[in-house]
């Protein structure tokens, strides 16, 4: 009996072992992708959305990633390196090629991010006055700011084209990742025409000579709208095994996922939904503002319809034309880390997400921070 009982326990110690390093383990997974698959994630980004495995502290801190780190200078105190000497000082991390070894360096995406910024036609940072209320922290549910956070927004922006063809995809999505996204014949024509205004300016033309120059993407511009679409319009499962994410519905509109707010970093739609009452701000921790009244970007947390954000994050004022190239610039050219940008001078930091199904790859999130 004795025999059987522990033959039993460590039976159990086997599954239980077998279930950490597959759903529950970060074995084999520092640094990668959000896997929607997956019951916790391994990256920097879980700590913001309070879904790191157990061992994640224990296997990836050890082990060492480049995510946010490339390009960085020496730091004993991290177990391997991330910058163009580790390689003859043998102490580069596992997944430095796979992050930092593109053909394009730090300095030449700050460089160019600055460019298409100052060619903003419909940046509205001016035309824009938002009122802070008072400092939180993460994940805070106390309401200290009584206020909206914004005070004005000109209705002039709401006649500019891009806004307007932004608005129109409003009603086509359902904000619960369980929910199958029916996805219309119409609802597909108003994303086209929404990337086509966006494919029209340009800051995304720049954008796609950039990245053609950098050797990251090939093909005509024709082909490069049809990659755009594919990557933030393409639909995904992100819960529950149904075809009811995209990487536009996530970062630009917002969903709702275990019972928190996922995604929702556009102001125009935030902007729209507090007017609307669905929103309660609630305080912030961070706050950066870009010069000449080109906007400002914010670290905060709210209500919408009574689930929170924990940790949220926008540009304001900031095109919709404009945030899609800078997602995508740092999406293609340094997935799955903090992407180092400067908006007139001004330290932001795109953290991007791939998101792989079936073999396509797709925009699984990308958000600011404004402190490394």
């Amino acid at each position: 009996m004795l025999r059987y009982s522990l033959l039993l326990v460590l039976g159990l110690s086997l599954v239980s072992s077998l279930s950490l390093f597959g759903q529950d383990s970060c074995v084999g997974r520092c640094g990668a992708g959000f896997d929607a698959s997956k019951n916790c994630q391994c990256n920097d980004a879980c700590h913001n959305h309070n879904d790191c495995c157990p061992d994640f502290a224990d296997v990836c801190n050890a082990k060492g990633s480049c995510a946010g780190r490339c390009g960085d200078a020496l730091d004993s105190s991290k177990p391997c390196q991330c910058n163009e000497d580790c390689s003859r000082f043998n102490d580069c991390c596992p997944d430095y090629e796979d992050l930092c070894s593109k053909g394009v360096s730090e300095a030449d995406i700050i460089k160019f991010v600055e460019s298409i910024f100052s060619m903003e036609v419909n940046n509205v940072g001016r035309n824009i006055d938002i009122q802070l209320g008072c400092t939180t922290n993460n994940g805070n549910t106390q309401d200290c700011s009584s206020n909206p956070l914004f005070l004005r927004v000109d209705d002039s922006v709401m006649d500019l084209p891009i806004y307007q063809k932004l608005t129109a995809l409003f009603n086509n999505y359902n904000k619960d990742v369980t929910v199958v996204e029916d996805h219309t014949q119409s609802e597909q024509k108003e994303e086209h025409d929404f990337l086509q205004e966006v494919l029209d300016s340009n800051i995304m033309r720049a954008t796609y000579e950039f990245l053609v120059e950098k050797g990251l993407v090939s093909g005509t511009y024709e082909e490069f709208g049809d990659m755009l679409y594919k990557i933030w319009f393409g639909m995904y499962e992100r819960s529950s095994h149904k075809m009811s994410s995209s990487g536009f519905e996530h970062v630009f509109l917002g969903e709702v996922k275990n019972g928190d707010v996922s995604g929702f970093h556009n102001w125009f739609r935030w902007f729209t939904e507090e007017r609307a009452g669905r929103i309660n701000y609630l305080g912030y921790w961070r706050h950066a503002v870009f010069p000449n009244e080109m906007g400002d970007g914010l670290e905060f947390t709210y209500f919408w319809e009574k689930v929170q954000k924990p940790y949220g994050s926008m540009l304001i004022g900031t095109s919709p034309e404009f945030e899609l190239a800078l997602y995508t610039i740092c999406f293609i050219a340094v997935p799955d880390a903090k992407c180092h940008v400067q908006l007139g001078g001004t330290d932001v930091y795109i953290q991007t997400w791939t998101l792989t199904q079936n073999g396509e790859t797709y925009v699984g999130t990308a958000y600011p921070d404004f402190a490394k």
